[in-house]
């Protein structure tokens, strides 16, 4: 289990397939849940802005 919520739509990250990277822009770990990570759920950096699927 990772602590944190997805960066997406705020769920804990307690089921597997969630992952975690660093923005491409700024490094800010990046959290996502496997839902959002399948749904290619769109997300934003909160350090920079960066917005990636």
């Amino acid at each position: 289990m990772l602590e944190g919520r997805c960066i997406s739509c705020g769920r804990g990250l307690v089921e597997e397939g969630y992952a975690q990277f660093p923005c491409p822009e700024c490094g800010y770990i990046i959290k996502r849940c496997a839902i959002c990570r399948s749904q290619v759920a769109v997300y934003k950096c909160p350090e920079c802005g960066f917005e990636g699927p």
